[in-house]
């Protein structure tokens, strides 16, 4: 018997409380049950059991009365494929059975098929670039790549000036330091982000102030943004959350308002437009992150566009150990180490010849959601503003909150069984640990969101066929 096939298994006797505490476990949404042989008499799934929950069963119900003994196997004297032909859409894991009639092990539709939720397509010019790197001995963090790839990227955006760093968390962290931002500041951040937003206050000293999102775009809510004012506040981060940009009007004005420096996270939205302008030029400063989820990928790798030359100079200073361009070791700041490589530039310009296709693509994956996914009412699909241009990153809904007996982890669960990668949105940073402080301010938007909220695949390379599966199996799922 394999050690895959164990976590599967409960006896005949178990009680039904038993049975939910191992689909817990197993994460695969089936059991299987053997009697005091091991011989496999049943079956239930997670849709059994909710069943079940429903009609009122008691959880110290024996399983022996509760299973389904309808169920389909495989034979050890059967071929693979053989038995591979026996999985179906009703069917998403096959025991096999050996001449007894002992599961001896098993066969999943994720060992079969798998769909990530995001991978980096490298099928331009990546190798070339790299060659060239390594034939010339360019691999460092000089060379003709590194000015090549900060030139498409803001050709791309439409103006400014890049500066290519070492992440998306590091130009976070340098865009802050040339502000000035230093300790006891505070720097207002939404608290619906990945932790590199806060972490990049948090290392300079300054205390980051966490606000709710909008209702709809889930972006920072700019109401919330100004009430969390106080005279201690020094910049803003509005992150363009999965693709969706910040409705920046508001924000911008409250910033000048109150002299605040407005730093764009714009990791995840690369080509996202707000009011026809790429997001990226609107603040004082914008951060992207290159990380191999994103839309365009250096492996690791992040870049600051700015257009004011002179936080340009300062940022350039900061990211090269603070040096002075004109005396060689001379240093005229502490600074940081936050260059990126020639490598990595060739790959990102590479990504950035492409990049039209990608995002193309993409909305090709969006529509068909969008599409497929319409008349299902448990499901609220991530909107795009009037004003907006939502480049979906990732594809993240919320079901809603309601009486179902379907939660995010269990679609998740089910997702997972056939091999389709999913993702809950991020959490709240207030209850996290790095994070957690005596504010007593509430985030409702940010709590349903993150109570109901998941990503579903939108991966560089992913196929039409391949979002009307996920479809499809949700709306079995959620029958």
């Amino acid at each position: 018997m394999s050690e895959t096939i164990e976590k599967y298994l409960v006896s005949t006797d178990s009680t039904f409380e038993h049975v939910i505490q191992r689909l817990d476990e197993n994460s695969g949404g089936v059991v299987f049950i053997v009697d005091d042989n091991e011989i496999m008499k049943g079956i239930l799934t997670d849709g059994d059991v909710r069943r079940l929950i429903l009609k009122g069963i008691s959880t110290d119900k024996v399983v022996n009365d509760l299973m389904n003994d309808n169920f389909v196997s495989g034979s050890i004297n059967s071929s693979r494929s053989e038995n591979i032909k026996l999985l179906n859409n009703k069917v998403h894991h096959l025991p096999i059975l050996d001449e007894s009639g002992i599961p001896v092990d098993m066969i999943s539709w994720s060992d079969l098929w798998s769909l990530p939720i995001a991978q980096p397509f490298l099928g331009g010019n990546e190798l070339k670039y790299i060659t060239d790197c390594i034939s010339t001995m360019w691999i460092s963090s000089q060379g003709h790549y590194i000015e090549k790839f900060e030139e498409s990227m803001v050709s791309f955006l439409g103006g400014g000036k890049g500066l290519c760093t070492s992440s998306g968390t590091t130009a976070l962290t340098l865009s802050l330091a040339a502000l000035g931002i230093t300790s006891g500041d505070e720097v207002i951040v939404p608290n619906i982000t990945f932790g590199a937003t806060a972490n990049a206050v948090i290392q300079l000293g300054a205390i980051p102030v966490f606000v709710d999102i909008d209702s709809r775009s889930k972006t920072m809510c700019p109401v919330a943004f100004q009430d969390a004012i106080t005279n201690k506040t020094k910049a803003v981060i509005p992150v363009h959350l999965y693709g969706h940009p910040c409705d920046m009007d508001p924000i911008l004005e409250i910033a000048k308002k109150f002299n605040i420096y407005v730093v764009e996270d714009c990791a995840e939205s690369l080509g996202a437009e707000y009011k026809d302008k790429k997001v990226g030029l609107l603040g004082d400063v914008s951060c992207f992150s290159f990380f191999a989820n994103k839309v365009i990928t250096t492996g690791e790798g992040g870049m600051v566009v700015t257009k004011d030359d002179s936080l340009l100079g300062k940022m350039k200073l900061l990211r090269d150990h603070g040096m002075s361009p004109k005396r060689r070791y001379w240093h005229e700041l502490p600074g940081y180490n936050f260059r990126m490589t020639n490598l990595q530039a060739a790959i990102g310009l590479a990504q950035m010849e492409q990049i039209d296709k990608f995002l193309i693509d993409r909305r090709e994956i969006v529509d068909i959601y969008n599409k497929k996914l319409a008349s299902i009412k448990t499901i609220v699909r991530p909107v795009e503003e009037s004003w907006a241009k939502n480049i979906y990153w990732l594809y993240s809904i919320e079901l809603q909150d309601n009486d179902s007996l379907i939660t995010k982890n269990m679609l998740m669960t089910r997702l997972k069984s056939v091999g389709i990668e999913s993702r809950p949105v991020f959490p709240p940073l207030n209850n996290q640990p790095a994070y957690r402080s005596d504010n007593i301010n509430s985030y409702p938007v940010s709590e349903k969101f993150a109570k109901n909220g998941l990503s579903l695949p939108t991966a560089n390379g992913m196929k039409i066929g391949d979002a009307e599966r996920v479809c499809n199996l949700i709306k079995t799922i959620l029958k």
